[in-house]
């Protein structure tokens, strides 16, 4: 009440439309989380509820407040409310008459802030307008009435997590304060050898991909960043660089690394009509999720896995397209140089145990046993029933209204869903991986198989992936595969790279599959763990059917799994939407 009281004598009649009653109203629609410090769910797009803040929400606001595009005596439009931290953390950096207009779409929000923090230096200011409405259109005529007749667009930010509440409200005003010009066709798709700007976060599938592009002809860019240690500010300002002194007709890249968050590279790319190419081997949705702003008309996003096209193109992007994995077969091949290296051996397996990955992710969430409980709950759901959405698991276990699950914010729940796939897929392949035991086969990985595994396994380091790997899958007589959960019904690179080096393929089975390889003559699959053992049993006791399988894959795989057959996929979409 104390709280209330004082915002509300601060705000006199400032706070436009929005009535302000003598008592803080209750709150239907918002979660106030109490402190110290206060923080505050919202009902997000997909269901459930999405926190606007972190765990340190003052730390976040400084951080955000440094990145506010600021120009003296230029309006300032922030989109998004919040609780006002970003506000007051942002206000000793506006000049003392620069004008600063606050949009909120929800009242109850306007109001879980009034009570929850001390906005007297913000309610105070003369030079802060204040727009509350549920309708955008209404939203933007209070704007233009606010900043008057200016030609040019405002400064605008977005506060993150609002954005990502409502994408349904903020995209439209957007619009309407920025206005995008109708994109042109991109004039450098139409010449024959392009110009290709390859953004290289120093990931496995970035070698082959320039080896594809170069031997099309085509000329190739590089821009190369450590995504773990540069700050996302130094790789961004590095690929603008790019941009100006290479002037390549298309932007590569894997995984949206390299493209900032906040939209500036993709608005850029779009005013220079140079299309961004990324090709996802994670997950999409829990990447994009991320990404403030639509889908771009210059934005073309391609998923390894199909399933997820949908849940993407649900995020505003126009291009999505299914894109397998593939195969180099000058890494990949039966006639490999030097000796077998101690790889012969009847069963391998080549994967990562998960267990650090899992650890990772769960030292960035909250550390008590009871949210500890809540993420075994949630492995243990997406154990039983895999490729579902953390939105939809959370609300078929009773998770969604937990209090505990909707102060995370938009980063710790995209760990949150990462943790408990990884988690759900390491309990997996242990499962598969022990019904090898008969065979001693070797596992090839990480320290962490030593947690899940003993004797007779034969525990060895991880190879490297160009040489190797390689010699591995020639010199066993089964590789042994099992998928990742997070791919519904794609097939991962095992399934390519192992018969292009002459070695025969023992996988689950996928959707994916059975479009990349024929089951029966060209791949054999089991889809329960309990089919393993036969399965193995039988073809170390027939060499000749082996090799007849790994002859009629490794043709397919040639004919149509190379990196080469992906980048001329690529191509032909770009050249035919632009």
């Amino acid at each position: 009440m104390e709280v209330w009281q004082t915002n509300r004598q601060a705000a006199g009649g400032r706070l436009g439309a929005l009535p302000l009653p003598e008592e803080p109203p209750d709150l239907q629609r918002v979660r106030l989380i109490p402190g110290p410090p206060p923080l505050l769910a919202v009902p997000g797009p997909g269901g459930g509820y999405l926190a606007l803040h972190g765990r340190r929400p003052w730390e976040e606001a400084e951080a955000l407040a440094a990145r506010v595009p600021l120009r003296r005596a230029e309006p300032l439009v922030v989109l998004g409310l919040g609780l006002g931290y970003h506000l007051l953390a942002l206000l000793p950096r506006l000049a003392p008459g620069q004008a600063l207009v606050v949009v909120e779409p929800e009242p109850e929000v306007a109001y879980a802030a009034l009570m929850a923090l001390d906005l007297s230096p913000l309610l105070g200011r003369p030079a802060t307008h204040w727009v509350v409405a549920p309708d955008p259109k209404e939203a933007a005529r209070e704007l233009k009435g606010v900043l008057g007749g200016r030609r040019r667009p405002p400064l605008v930010f977005g506060h993150p997590a609002s954005l990502r509440a409502r994408p349904d409200y903020f995209q439209p005003l957007l619009q309407a304060l920025c206005p995008t010009p109708a994109p042109r066709r991109a004039p450098g798709l139409n010449r024959e050898r392009l110009r290709v700007l390859v953004a290289n976060p120093d990931y496995f599938l970035i070698p082959e991909v320039l080896r594809a592009f170069r031997r099309l002809g085509h000329e190739v860019g590089l821009i190369s960043f450590d995504k773990r240690r540069e700050p996302g500010e130094e790789v961004l300002r590095r690929i603008l660089a790019h941009l100006t002194d290479f002037r390549p007709d298309l932007l590569f890249t894997i995984n949206h690394l390299g493209v900032d968050r906040e939209g500036v590279l993709l608005h850029c790319l779009e005013r220079l009509r140079v299309p961004l190419v990324s090709w996802f081997v994670d997950s999409p949705a829990l990447i994009l999720d991320l990404y403030a702003g639509s889908g771009r008309d210059f934005t073309f996003i391609f998923s390894w896995d199909p399933t997820y096209i949908p849940r993407v193109r649900a995020l505003g992007f126009v291009h999505v397209h299914p894109l397998p994995l593939a195969t180099d077969p000058e890494i990949f091949r039966p006639d490999g140089t030097g000796d077998a290296g101690g790889h012969r051996c009847p069963v391998s397996f080549v994967g990562n145990s998960l267990t650090r990955p899992v650890a990772e992710k769960l030292a960035r969430l909250p550390r008590d046993d009871e949210f500890l409980e809540i993420f075994q709950q949630l492995t243990a759901a997406y154990r039983r029933r895999p490729y579902r959405d953390l939105v939809t698991v959370l609300q078929e276990e009773g998770l969604a209204a937990h209090p505990r699950v909707a102060a995370l914010t938009d980063g710790e729940r995209v760990d949150l869903e990462a943790g408990m796939i990884w988690a759900a897929t390491r309990d997996y392949r242990r499962e598969c991986v022990r019904q090898l035991e008969a065979f001693q086969p070797v596992i090839y990985g990480d320290p962490g198989w030593g947690e899940l595994v003993g004797p007779p396994f034969r525990l060895r380091p991880e190879v490297g992936y160009y040489d190797g790997l390689p010699r591995v899958y020639r010199e066993s007589q089964i590789n042994f595969n099992a998928t990742s959960l997070q791919m519904k019904a794609a097939v991962n690179q095992r399934v390519f790279d192992v018969p292009a080096a002459g070695g025969f393929l023992l996988t689950d089975y996928r959707e994916q599959l059975a479009e990349v390889l024929e089951p029966g003559r060209e791949v054999i699959c089991y889809r329960r763990p309990e089919e393993i053992p036969e399965l193995v049993r039988h073809y170390l006791r027939h060499p000749a059917a082996r090799r007849r399988l790994v002859q009629a894959a490794r043709k397919r795989v040639l004919a149509e799994h190379t990196y080469r057959h992906r980048v001329e996929t690529m191509l032909a979409h770009l050249r035919g939407a632009l």
